[in-house]
C-alpha cells in the first residue's frame, strides 16, 4: 500500500531540487456516497471513489499550480514540472509564499469515525427510509417528501512542502436531511426542514430528523399574513445559520483588504449587542469543519471574532496575514487536490446562550417566531442589506398564537447584531451554508413586511 505522505515528501524533494521555488505538495483520497429515497423507493445511489495530487510552487512571488489524478512517475513529474513552468509566467505577488512550519497540537478532534468505513450501504439506504417514514407518519397531513437525502464522505489529506512541513489527518462527516410537506383541508402546503449532521453515523437520528420536518410542516398549515409592523422575532437555527453564515463572509481578512465588508474598519468597536461572542473555531471537537492544520499546514486554532459585542479579529491565511503583518489563523481551506487554498471560515458559530427555545417563547408578549425563510431581497456582506420571505408562528403573550404566511423580514446586518436580546442553549451546526452553528435567537426591532393595517 503506498504511503502517501512519503510520496507527497518525495516529490517535493524532486521539485525542490530542480529548481530554487518554494514547493508544496497535497494528496487527497475520498469516497462519497449520495443516497436520495421516494415515497420508499430509493431514487438515486451514487458512490464514488476519487485520488489525486495537486503542486503549488511559488518562485519570488509568482505561483504556479497543477494537477493530476495518475500517480504514475511519468505522470507525477509531469505535473510539478508544468507547476513550475506556469510560476514563470505568473505575475509576481510580493505577499505569496508558503507559511513557516509550526508544531502540530496532536490532540484527538474526534473527527474519524472508523464505523462509517464499515457500514454496510443497505444500513445507510435504510436510515434514509426511516427519515422519509418518520416524517409521513409524524401526522396524516404530512402527504409527501422531497429531496429525502443521505450524504457521507470519508476522506483524507497529506500534505508537504519544501519548508520543512508534512502532515496527514482523515475525516469522516455524513448528514440526513428531507423537507415535509403538509396539505390542510382547504388544500394550501408548507414545508418544512428536518436535519442531522455528525461526523459519526451512530449520532444521526432519522426519527428525529424526520419528525422535525413534519413538525414544522404541519404547524404552519393555514398561515396567514400578519400586519406589518416592527417588532420582535424569534429565529429557528437553520434561518439563523442563513444569516450568521453572511457574518462570516463579512468578517475574512479578505473582505477587509478589498474593501468588501459592512464592518470595515470597526476593529475594536461595539459592533453588536453584549449577548453576541462569534467565534471561528477549527480545533471544535466532533466539528464538521475541524482539523488539525488548514490546506497550507498552518495550525488551526479558536478565533474570537466578536467577543460580547466588541469586534476583535478576523479571520486570515497565510496570504492575507503577511498582507496585514499580523498571524494566519489557520483558515487556509482546500476543495479537494484540484484547488488552491481558499480564506473561509472552519466552525464558525455563535456562543450558545443559557435560555431554552420555550422560554424564549414565554418571554416574547408579540412576535414572529420564524421556522421558514427565501432568499429574496437576499443578505449582503458589504452593504450589511438583509431582506427575507417568512413563515412561522405568532407568538402573543407568550404563547404560540397561530401560523403565519406571506410576509417578509427585513433589517441589517448591523441591525440584526445590536438587536440580539436572547441567544438560546440549542447550538446547532448547519452544514448548507458553510459549516455554521447557531441557537435559536430573539431579535428585536425588526421591520415584519405584511398587509396594511385596516
Amino acid at each position: 500500500m503506498t504511503n502517501y505522505l512519503e510520496l507527497a515528501q518525495a516529490v517535493v524533494k524532486r521539485a525542490a531540487e530542480s529548481s530554487s521555488a518554494e514547493v508544496e505538495v497535497i494528496i487527497t483520497e475520498s469516497r462519497e456516497t449520495e443516497i436520495r429515497v421516494d415515497r420508499g423507493e430509493v431514487e438515486k445511489l451514487s458512490q464514488s471513489d476519487s485520488r489525486g495530487m495537486g503542486v503549488r510552487v511559488i518562485e519570488a512571488g509568482r505561483t504556479g499550480y497543477a494537477y493530476t489524478s495518475d500517480f504514475s512517475d511519468e505522470s507525477i513529474e509531469k505535473t510539478w514540472r508544468t507547476a513550475l513552468e506556469l510560476a514563470a509566467v505568473a505575475t509576481p505577488d510580493e505577499y505569496r509564499a508558503l507559511p513557516e512550519p509550526q508544531p502540530i497540537p496532536d490532540d484527538d478532534l474526534e473527527i474519524w469515525d472508523q464505523s462509517l468505513v464499515e457500514v454496510a450501504t443497505d444500513d445507510k439506504i435504510a436510515l434514509a427510509k426511516r427519515i422519509e417514514r418518520a416524517a409521513l407518519n409524524y401526522d396524516s397531513r404530512v402527504v409527501m417528501t422531497n429531496a429525502c437525502t443521505y450524504q457521507d464522505g470519508i476522506s483524507h489529506m497529506y500534505l508537504a512542502n519544501s519548508k520543512g512541513f508534512a502532515g496527514q489527518y482523515g475525516q469522516t462527516v455524513c448528514v440526513g436531511f428531507l423537507y415535509a410537506f403538509a396539505r390542510d383541508e382547504a388544500g394550501g402546503m408548507t414545508s418544512g426542514i428536518g436535519l442531522g449532521a455528525s461526523n459519526y453515523f451512530s449520532q444521526l437520528d432519522a426519527d428525529a430528523i424526520g419528525e422535525e420536518a413534519g413538525r414544522k410542516a404541519v404547524s404552519m398549515l393555514g398561515g396567514q399574513p400578519v400586519a406589518t409592523q416592527t417588532g420582535t422575532v424569534i429565529l429557528d437555527p437553520v434561518v439563523g445559520a442563513q444569516i450568521v453564515g453572511t457574518l462570516a463572509a463579512a468578517l475574512t481578512a479578505e473582505a477587509w483588504q478589498k474593501q468588501r465588508s459592512f464592518l470595515l474598519d470597526k476593529m475594536g468597536q461595539t459592533v453588536a449587542s453584549d449577548m453576541v461572542t462569534l467565534m471561528d473555531n477549527g480545533r471544535m471537537k466532533r466539528g464538521l469543519g475541524s482539523a488539525p492544520f488548514d490546506g497550507e499546514g498552518v495550525p488551526t486554532r479558536a478565533t474570537r471574532l466578536i467577543d460580547e459585542g466588541v469586534l476583535q479579529n478576523l479571520i486570515y491565511d497565510s496570504y492575507s496575514a503577511r498582507k496585514a503583518g499580523v498571524q494566519s489563523t489557520g483558515n487556509a481551506q482546500r476543495a479537494g487536490h484540484r484547488s488552491l487554498p481558499q480564506l473561509q471560515p472552519s466552525n464558525f458559530y455563535m456562543q450558545p446562550g443559557n435560555v431554552t427555545p420555550e422560554e424564549m417563547i414565554k418571554s416574547v408578549d408579540k412576535g414572529f417566531y420564524v421556522l421558514n425563510v427565501m432568499q429574496t431581497g437576499g443578505i449582503d456582506p458589504v452593504t450589511g442589506d438583509c431582506s427575507m420571505a417568512a413563515s412561522g408562528l405568532w407568538i402573543e403573550n407568550g404563547e404560540i398564537a397561530g401560523p403565519v404566511n406571506g410576509v417578509t423580514i427585513a433589517t441589517t446586518l448591523g441591525d440584526f447584531l445590536q438587536n440580539v436580546t436572547q441567544v438560546g442553549s440549542d447550538l446547532r451546526m448547519v452544514p448548507f451554508f458553510g459549516n455554521i452553528g447557531v441557537p435559536t435567537l430573539r431579535i428585536d426591532n425588526v421591520i415584519i413586511g405584511g398587509t396594511n393595517a385596516s
